[in-house]
């Protein structure tokens, strides 16, 4: 999905974690790194707002960062069933909405029009 040279990217998985001593996976988040754009892109997938909270992407951030990543873009299917409060929170965060112009140079082209279609995307500059 997100245009990348083939090795110019590495892949991760993001556990939020709860528990005593965080012993218990809460949910777990794709991640790729485009280590040429430096980009950290994260996949929400079916994700609630209680399973992505403020204090994930806090941790997620500094993650992200550590990696060397400059911006994250949080990648959430346009259909969620919470995409209004996702929103909500994505303003708290200070995300901008990617627009279709920009996701086309993000996105691979094979399969643009489906992306576009299917997802939205949130960029947030660390």
């Amino acid at each position: 999905m997100v245009n990348t040279k083939e090795d110019s990217y590495r892949l991760f998985e993001f556990d939020s974690r709860v528990g005593l001593n965080a012993s218990h996976t809460h949910h777990s988040f794709p991640c790729l790194f485009n280590e040429e754009t430096k980009v950290f892109y994260v996949m929400l997938g079916s994700a609630t707002v209680d399973k992505f909270t403020k204090s994930t992407f806090m941790n997620l951030a500094s993650f992200a960062e550590k990696s060397g990543a400059k911006q994250i873009v949080l990648v959430q299917k346009r259909e969620h069933e919470q995409k209004d409060q996702f929103r909500k929170l994505f303003k708290v965060m200070d995300a901008k909405r990617v627009g279709k112009k920009a996701m086309k140079e993000s996105l691979t082209e094979k399969r643009i029009r489906e992306w576009i279609d299917a997802y939205a995307l949130f960029q947030i500059d660390i």
